[in-house]
Parts: C-alpha cells; sequence; structure tokens
C-alpha cells in the first residue's frame, strides 16, 4: 500500500521530511525525487500516472506556491480517477484551495502521526484497498473503504487526538 507523495519543487524539504517520516515508519512511498526513472525519462506523464496507479494513498504537500503549479492539482486528479485515499498537508499560513475540504487536511506532525495510524488500522483490517480494475460491487465497497478512510482521519485530525 505504498503512498504517492505530490509537491511543487519549492516545498521538496517538507516533502522528503514526510517521506523520511513515513519510511521510519514502515511505510512504502513514492517520491519523484527518488526515482530514478522519473529523472531520466521523456514521458514524466506517462511515469508519474503509472506512478499513481501503483500506489493506494496520494499525500500532496500543498502551500500557496503550489496555486502556480500544474503539476499537483494534476497529481490529485489522477488519484482521484484511481480512487486512491488523499490527503492534503498544509504548509505555511495561506488557505487550501476548497476543491481539497472532500479530503483529510493535515497541517502539523501530530496529523501526519494521525494518518500514519489511519493508515495502518487499514492495514490491519485489511480493509480492501485496489489497484486494479475491478466489477462494480467490488468497486463500491472500495469507494465505502476509502470514505471510511477519510471521514475517520477527518475527525482524528479535528479532534486533535
Amino acid at each position: 500500500m505504498p503512498v504517492f507523495i505530490s509537491y511543487r519543487h519549492t516545498d521538496r524539504a517538507q516533502a522528503i521530511a514526510i517521506n523520511a517520516r513515513l519510511t521510519q515508519a514502515n511505510i512504502k512511498t513514492y517520491i519523484d525525487v527518488l526515482d530514478a526513472e522519473s529523472q531520466s525519462t521523456d514521458d514524466i506523464t506517462g511515469v508519474i500516472t503509472r506512478r499513481i496507479t501503483e500506489c493506494t494513498h496520494l499525500l500532496a504537500v500543498v502551500s500557496e506556491q503550489t496555486a502556480r503549479s500544474w503539476w499537483v492539482p494534476f497529481e490529485i486528479g489522477e488519484a482521484t480517477i484511481s480512487n486512491r485515499r488523499i490527503c492534503s498537508f498544509k504548509t505555511g499560513s495561506s488557505e487550501l484551495p476548497l476543491y481539497l475540504d472532500k479530503w483529510p487536511k493535515l497541517t502539523s506532525d501530530n496529523d501526519v502521526s494521525f494518518f500514519i495510524e489511519a493508515y495502518r488500522e487499514e492495514a490491519t483490517t485489511k480493509r480492501s484497498v485496489i489497484l486494479d480494475s475491478v466489477n462494480e460491487s467490488m468497486r463500491g465497497v472500495y469507494q465505502q473503504n476509502a470514505e471510511l478512510f477519510h471521514n475517520q482521519l477527518k475527525t482524528r485530525v479535528r479532534r486533535g487526538y
């Protein structure tokens, strides 16, 4: 169940810190700067799209700089189409775009801990997280599980414990 970390390159330090935190928690991640293929390809869009479909979660690092990026919204869109679990991590003091309200918004190290716990709970309970095309009934179960993940994490972040 890898986590795709999406970010604008001006937010690279924060993305790498989150990547390190998830890796330390034994969570597999994908971040482009550590992927030799993404550094050498002529088809970066194809690589990024494929990597998103290989992951179960997308965590987008979002700052005021992200508004000038088209990659982060593209990656969030690809994750949405692929029915991935999506979260954002807000850096700085600017407000996040309204379209991110649908998913949990992380703003602190404590919130990243909540994400890690939610991720582990999902893995422990073996709630279905699909990567490939499935029949419509399984797609419905997967969607319900994704909504459960999002709602539980939102509640936990809102409560702060």
